[in-house]
Protein backbone atom coordinates (compact mmCIF):
# COMPACT_ATOMS: atom_id res chain seq x y z
CA UNK A 1 0.00 0.00 0.00
CA UNK A 2 1.40 3.40 -1.03
CA UNK A 3 0.48 5.66 1.61
CA UNK A 4 1.85 8.77 -0.75
CA UNK A 5 -0.65 7.67 -3.70
CA UNK A 6 -3.37 7.25 -0.75
CA UNK A 7 -3.08 10.74 0.20
CA UNK A 8 -2.97 12.22 -3.22
CA UNK A 9 -6.49 10.80 -3.73
CA UNK A 10 -7.66 11.81 -0.47
CA UNK A 11 -6.82 15.33 -1.60
CA UNK A 12 -8.73 14.70 -4.56
CA UNK A 13 -11.84 13.68 -2.60
CA UNK A 14 -11.67 9.91 -2.93
CA UNK A 15 -13.40 9.05 0.59
CA UNK A 16 -12.01 5.33 0.05
CA UNK A 17 -8.45 6.35 -0.09
CA UNK A 18 -9.08 8.45 3.26
CA UNK A 19 -10.87 5.65 5.07
CA UNK A 20 -8.02 3.11 3.90
CA UNK A 21 -5.21 5.77 5.76
CA UNK A 22 -7.18 6.24 8.57
CA UNK A 23 -7.61 2.47 8.98
CA UNK A 24 -3.84 1.61 8.38
CA UNK A 25 -2.92 4.35 11.63
CA UNK A 26 -5.84 3.17 13.64
CA UNK A 27 -3.53 1.26 15.78
CA UNK A 28 -1.06 4.60 16.42
CA UNK A 29 -3.76 6.99 16.99
CA UNK A 30 -5.34 4.70 19.75
CA UNK A 31 -2.19 4.39 21.75
CA UNK A 32 -1.06 8.00 21.53
CA UNK A 33 -4.42 8.86 22.52
CA UNK A 34 -4.49 6.90 25.63
CA UNK A 35 -1.28 7.43 26.53
CA UNK A 36 -1.93 11.07 26.89
CA UNK A 37 -6.16 11.05 27.62
CA UNK A 38 -5.24 8.33 29.50
CA UNK A 39 -9.23 7.77 29.20
CA UNK A 40 -10.54 5.55 26.99
CA UNK A 41 -13.82 7.75 26.08
CA UNK A 42 -11.85 10.38 25.92
CA UNK A 43 -8.99 8.88 23.89
CA UNK A 44 -11.63 7.38 21.31
CA UNK A 45 -13.42 11.16 21.47
CA UNK A 46 -10.03 12.55 20.49
CA UNK A 47 -9.04 9.94 17.68
CA UNK A 48 -12.48 11.26 16.20
CA UNK A 49 -12.09 14.53 16.18
CA UNK A 50 -8.71 14.36 14.51
CA UNK A 51 -9.81 12.35 11.86
CA UNK A 52 -12.85 14.83 11.25
CA UNK A 53 -10.20 17.65 11.31
CA UNK A 54 -7.67 15.49 8.83
CA UNK A 55 -10.62 14.71 6.15
CA UNK A 56 -11.54 18.48 6.17
CA UNK A 57 -8.16 20.01 6.15
CA UNK A 58 -6.25 17.00 4.06
CA UNK A 59 -6.29 19.74 1.06
CA UNK A 60 -3.86 21.66 3.39
CA UNK A 61 -1.12 18.91 3.86
CA UNK A 62 1.81 19.84 1.71
CA UNK A 63 4.03 16.64 1.58
CA UNK A 64 2.13 13.76 1.11
CA UNK A 65 4.80 11.85 2.64
CA UNK A 66 4.46 12.68 6.05
CA UNK A 67 0.75 12.56 6.38
CA UNK A 68 1.43 9.77 9.72
CA UNK A 69 3.47 12.79 11.39
CA UNK A 70 0.50 15.54 10.01
CA UNK A 71 -2.31 13.18 11.98
CA UNK A 72 -0.40 12.47 14.76
CA UNK A 73 0.46 16.66 15.78
CA UNK A 74 -3.16 16.99 15.09
CA UNK A 75 -3.94 13.55 17.79
CA UNK A 76 -1.61 15.24 19.72
CA UNK A 77 -3.18 18.91 19.82
CA UNK A 78 -6.99 17.38 20.67
CA UNK A 79 -5.49 15.32 23.40
CA UNK A 80 -3.76 18.27 25.17
CA UNK A 81 -7.08 20.36 24.34
CA UNK A 82 -9.04 17.64 25.98
CA UNK A 83 -7.04 17.16 28.80
CA UNK A 84 -7.12 20.30 29.69
CA UNK A 85 -10.72 20.62 29.79
CA UNK A 86 -10.91 17.89 31.89
CA UNK A 87 -9.08 18.96 34.12
CA UNK A 88 -10.24 22.28 34.16
CA UNK A 89 -14.07 20.76 35.27
CA UNK A 90 -12.89 18.05 37.41
CA UNK A 91 -10.37 17.40 40.11
CA UNK A 92 -10.72 13.12 39.24
CA UNK A 93 -8.33 12.69 36.38
CA UNK A 94 -6.10 8.97 37.34
CA UNK A 95 -7.92 7.03 35.68
CA UNK A 96 -5.93 3.80 34.36
CA UNK A 97 -4.79 3.31 30.55
CA UNK A 98 -7.23 1.07 29.18
CA UNK A 99 -5.14 -2.27 27.65
CA UNK A 100 -7.34 -3.41 24.97
CA UNK A 101 -4.06 -3.86 23.46
CA UNK A 102 -2.15 -5.95 25.52
CA UNK A 103 -1.40 -8.84 25.89
CA UNK A 104 1.12 -10.18 28.61
CA UNK A 105 2.08 -9.28 32.26
CA UNK A 106 5.61 -8.16 31.07
CA UNK A 107 4.52 -5.58 28.78
CA UNK A 108 1.35 -4.53 31.21
CA UNK A 109 4.25 -3.78 33.71
CA UNK A 110 6.07 -2.51 31.48
CA UNK A 111 3.02 -0.06 29.64
CA UNK A 112 2.26 0.95 33.40
CA UNK A 113 5.90 2.10 34.36
CA UNK A 114 5.63 4.50 31.21
CA UNK A 115 2.50 5.46 32.51
CA UNK A 116 4.18 7.09 35.30
CA UNK A 117 6.92 8.90 33.21
CA UNK A 118 6.42 13.01 33.67
CA UNK A 119 4.13 14.06 30.73
CA UNK A 120 6.78 15.82 28.84
CA UNK A 121 8.73 12.00 28.53
CA UNK A 122 6.00 9.69 28.17
CA UNK A 123 4.98 11.18 25.27
CA UNK A 124 8.40 10.78 23.78
CA UNK A 125 8.62 7.79 24.52
CA UNK A 126 5.34 6.67 22.98
CA UNK A 127 6.45 8.08 19.66
CA UNK A 128 9.92 7.17 19.09
CA UNK A 129 9.66 3.26 20.18
CA UNK A 130 5.87 2.58 19.59
CA UNK A 131 5.29 4.73 16.51
CA UNK A 132 8.85 3.55 15.06
CA UNK A 133 9.04 7.83 14.79
CA UNK A 134 12.26 9.50 14.05
CA UNK A 135 13.68 12.88 15.91
CA UNK A 136 13.34 14.95 13.50
CA UNK A 137 9.81 13.87 13.09
CA UNK A 138 8.98 14.16 16.74
CA UNK A 139 10.62 17.41 16.75
CA UNK A 140 8.23 18.82 14.30
CA UNK A 141 5.40 18.12 15.85
CA UNK A 142 6.19 18.31 19.37
CA UNK A 143 8.01 21.99 17.91
CA UNK A 144 11.06 20.91 20.44
CA UNK A 145 14.67 21.18 18.67
CA UNK A 146 15.68 17.80 18.23
CA UNK A 147 18.71 18.28 20.97
CA UNK A 148 15.98 18.26 23.68
CA UNK A 149 14.35 15.77 21.92
CA UNK A 150 17.57 13.63 22.09
CA UNK A 151 18.08 14.92 26.03
CA UNK A 152 14.73 14.37 27.33
CA UNK A 153 15.02 10.77 25.44
CA UNK A 154 18.28 10.39 27.15
CA UNK A 155 16.63 11.25 30.32
CA UNK A 156 13.33 9.18 29.85
CA UNK A 157 15.54 5.98 29.46
CA UNK A 158 17.52 6.58 32.25
CA UNK A 159 14.11 6.73 34.69
CA UNK A 160 12.59 3.84 33.10
CA UNK A 161 15.70 1.62 34.23
CA UNK A 162 15.86 3.45 37.20
CA UNK A 163 11.92 2.49 37.90
CA UNK A 164 12.24 -1.07 36.29
CA UNK A 165 15.37 -1.88 38.43
CA UNK A 166 13.04 -1.22 41.68
CA UNK A 167 10.23 -3.17 40.43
Amino acid sequence: MDIVKLVKKSKKGNDIAFSTLIKNYEKDLYRVAIAITKNNEDALDCIQETILKAYTNIKNLRQEKYFKTWLIKILINQCNYTVEKNRKSSNCFNENIHNSYMDNSAEIEIKSIINNLEEELKILIILYYYEDMGISDISEILKIPKGTIKSRLSRARGKLKEMIDIN
